[in-house]
């Protein structure tokens, strides 16, 4: 019997057209996102994590970008929908919260027009009734004077509380799937919790299923039932979080583990991977991560390694892991 899924992504290419020619930001990436689940994206800056989003939020600008493959929402290919399908889509059953609030939130509105806006957009409601589901909302993500701050505009409001903003408008109309892109970059560690936790609850209470995108896998650990590794452009690896922490396979995610501080560990110099995360125009003919890896031999530095099938789903796009895979198939 087929698995149910609420998101299928499969083969997603994302390019932009540049005077170098086509840039791969997203090269042939396919994960699945499970109803109530929360599955999270990771990697460094450059890796091709928000393009993902984008790219499934159908907000990738045409031209310079273009988008090929397909992104399966209820059946429905989305890749392929109308810009006025997407438009009932987004934000109504798809919502996302960007990495910082003040350039989502429009500076010369107050909260509540936008929350208004946000929410007459896609139901029925009357102003006088989006005003009173405004408030809410806003009271449902912890935040005190409710009503005072739909009077407010952005720039009275502290980051935590603008991110709460953001939440709470993203889950006003209740919808199937929360893409998160960072959603904690930038604040402290106490406002942090406060808005893992609120995540937490809310999937909890409304079952939505969540795709957290971030950089921090002490994030991962604490809200992630499973775990999709990116490097230029590509899944490295990818499984449930107790695998990929206990037994990464990817010298990459083995890096990224290996560089996250320890409270026990006294060391004077934390481990950092070496090298930097290639470029658009210059990509490494084999294994992207071969230039950075220690580890790397002749096959690595000439051709692009498959994504291999490790046990059950775990899976790992490394030349060393090819043994393991075979071993896989045979025991299977």
């Amino acid at each position: 019997m087929a698995e149910n899924f609420v998101l299928e992504v499969k083969n997603l290419k994302t390019y932009f057209h540049s005077d170098n020619g086509l840039l791969p930001a997203v090269d042939d990436v396919s994960f699945q996102l499970k109803p109530g689940e929360t599955l999270g994206i990771v990697g460094e800056s450059g890796s091709g994590k928000s393009v993902t989003s984008l790219s499934i939020m159908g907000l990738i600008p045409k031209p310079p970008g273009e988008v090929r493959g397909s992104i399966i929402y209820k059946g429905q290919d989305i890749v392929q929908a109308s810009e006025k399908k997407l438009r009932e889509i987004r934000g109504n059953e798809i919502a996302m919260i960007f990495q910082e609030p003040m350039t989502s939130l429009n500076p010369v509105f107050t909260i509540g027009n936008q929350m208004i806006e946000a929410i007459r957009l896609h139901t029925s409601l009357s102003k006088k009734e989006a005003h009173h589901k405004g408030i809410e909302m806003l009271k449902l993500v912890g935040i005190p004077r409710a009503e005072e701050i739909m009077g407010e505009y952005p720039h009275q409001l502290s980051g935590g509380m603008r991110q709460r903003v953001m939440i709470a408008m993203a889950m006003s109309l209740n919808p199937s799937i929360l893409i998160a892109d960072e959603p904690t970059t930038a604040l402290d560690v106490t406002i942090q919790a406060q808005i893992l936790d609120l995540m937490r609850n809310l999937k909890k209470d409304y079952n939505t299923s969540i795709l957290l995108i971030t950089h921090d896998l002490g994030v991962v650990a604490e809200m992630c039932q499973r775990v999709v590794v990116m490097y230029g452009g590509k899944v490295v690896e990818e499984g449930d979080v107790r695998t990929i922490f206990k037994e990464p396979k990817h010298p990459y995610t083995i890096g990224l583990i290996k560089s996250t501080p320890k409270i026990k560990e006294n060391l004077e110099r934390l481990y950092s991977i070496p090298g930097n995360v290639p470029s658009l125009n210059n990509m490494p003919k084999g294994c992207t991560f071969a230039p950075r890896c220690e580890q790397a031999t002749e096959i690595c530095r000439n051709q692009v390694p498959p994504l291999f099938s490790i046990t059950g789903e775990h899976k790992s796009r490394c030349w060393l892991n090819e043994k393991d895979a075979l071993d896989n198939r045979e025991g299977a």
